[in-house]
């Protein structure tokens, strides 16, 4: 499940993750967030918290046949989850296209003061 949340910053999409996420969260609801942010500001910066319960993509989702894959984006920090996510973050995040962070929760202050930075930039 993916869910809007009071934007963190001006300009940045803010979003709450848990259980599996599927293919219709990415197009009805990442996909056209993105898409309006584009137009709105130039830019792309996603903020991402989710709770211990996040489980990941469903499979069927990332098959290779295009349902999911992120637009050119300007940032992006994911906040708390379960012990792997971080450990993804970091493993995967210098293969992304734009800068990429992840912060336990207790940090989710100095996780919105990192993406706002960028988002201003």
């Amino acid at each position: 499940m993916l869910c809007k949340i009071p934007d963190i910053a001006d300009g940045v999409i803010s979003l709450f993750a848990s259980g599996r996420l599927s293919t219709s969260d990415y197009q009805q609801k990442l996909k056209p967030l993105i898409d309006d942010y584009h137009v709105q500001t130039g830019k792309v910066c996603l903020y991402i918290e989710a709770d211990v319960l996040l489980e990941g993509w469903d499979s069927q989702s990332l098959s290779g046949s295009g349902e999911v894959q992120l637009p050119k984006f300007d940032g992006l920090v994911l906040v708390g989850g379960p012990d792997w996510f971080g450990n993804a973050v970091k493993l995967l995040g210098p293969f992304m296209q734009a800068e990429v962070t992840w912060f336990p929760l207790e940090e989710k202050q100095l996780a919105a003061d990192w993406i706002a930075l960028r988002q201003s930039q």
